[in-house]
């Protein structure tokens, strides 16, 4: 027969308990959040908070022909320039002139979704002429990279170097040509064929081609998908979501 043991009743423990200094659970407490907060990493800061100092860094290094300065998907989708084609245009404009005017956070730019910033900047290039410059950056995994560039000079020599005859122009190419001159970053977004804005299709008011709210546009094409596009009312600017129909 075994040794007899004191069995401590469960209301003598729940006496203890209460027993224990309220100080001592408290600084046990507080050990524990710090061990726990010190063992997490640091939330990284919004993507278009450090987007200007990224591309600060970015225009400022020579261009050089290495595709690590650029984003690999961007450059794939977007191909009608290569890295060092951005780089270069980029490199026409004059750092002290370069202006931001805005930067905005994206879940997804041109179908793919992800970790985007846009940056735009009023500028001028070394002889004086005012410029546009849009970029867009994403970031994966912490790493941060170019994903897109454009400017008003890139569009002039893309639309110089692959000339199309005027007469043979549909209006709303002629429209949606004019309108990406001046604002880069709908270059995005395509122009409507086969498509007729109706009330179904029409996802805001008609646009003045020289007073468009690119913001305003991006969160339409956010609202409706891949197949937003652009369309021509008159001499107006229509915004279409042909899936709406």
């Amino acid at each position: 027969m075994g040794a007899w043991r004191p069995r401590l009743s469960l209301s003598v423990s729940n006496h203890l308990l209460k027993e224990v200094p309220w100080n001592l659970l408290r600084a046990a407490t507080a050990t524990l959040i710090a061990t726990v907060l010190l063992g997490c990493t640091p939330p990284q800061p919004k993507l278009e908070e450090i987007a200007d100092d990224f591309l600060t860094t970015w225009f400022s290094e020579p261009p050089k022909d290495d595709d690590n300065r650029c984003h690999g998907l961007g450059t794939l989708k977007h191909n009608e320039f290569t890295c060092l084609d951005m780089q270069q245009f980029a490199a026409r404009v004059d750092p002290a002139r370069r202006t931001l005017v805005a930067q905005r956070a994206h879940d997804c730019f041109a179908g793919v979704c992800g970790d985007f910033a846009e940056v735009e900047f009023d500028s001028h290039d070394h002889a004086g002429n005012p410029v546009r410059e849009t970029a867009i950056l994403k970031r994966d995994d912490g790493t941060v990279r170019l994903y897109w560039y454009r400017s008003d000079l890139m569009l002039a020599a893309y639309k110089a170097a692959n000339p199309e005859p005027e007469e043979e122009k549909e209006p709303i190419q002629v429209a949606y040509d004019e309108i990406t001159a001046r604002y880069p970053a709908l270059y995005q977004y395509p122009p409507c064929y086969g498509v007729r804005a109706s009330s179904s299709t029409l996802v805001a008011e008609l646009m003045v081609r020289d007073a468009i709210d690119v913001a305003a546009v991006e969160q339409l094409a956010e609202n409706c998908g891949e197949t937003f596009c652009f369309s021509l009312v008159g001499e107006k600017i229509a915004p279409l979501c042909p899936d709406a129909i």
